[in-house]
């Protein structure tokens, strides 16, 4: 989430929210922003339900590593990233090239 807070800004200049989804408690995240202070917002999803009910990726239950997801204004997933392995951080090259592609809501 280190690269998510450094292009945060990137993000804000395409009139981009990122909503970061866990599968941890609010006393973990509590714990973790004490330590990291986040400029997003990080939702406590303990049991997933948020993520079964929202997300139109099955793939994303599965593998519980990190995923980067875009999801457009009308609710449609623009782009999909997973990674590799627990400790991976995705780059943001990738989902911002997209976001820059896309037309903005006015």
């Amino acid at each position: 989430m280190a690269q998510l807070r450094h292009d945060h800004k990137k993000f804000a200049d395409l009139n981009t929210k990122i909503l970061v989804v866990v599968p941890n408690g609010p006393v973990m995240i509590n714990r973790y922003l004490a330590k990291h202070p986040t400029p997003y917002t990080i939702l406590s999803d303990k049991g997933s339900r948020v993520a079964k009910m929202y997300f139109q990726d099955q793939k994303f239950f599965s593998l519980g590593t990190p995923t980067v997801i875009l999801i457009e204004r009308g609710g449609k997933i623009a782009f999909t990233h997973y990674a590799d392995s627990f400790i991976e951080e995705p780059d943001n090259l990738e989902p911002l090239a997209v976001l820059e592609t896309m037309t903005p809501y006015l």
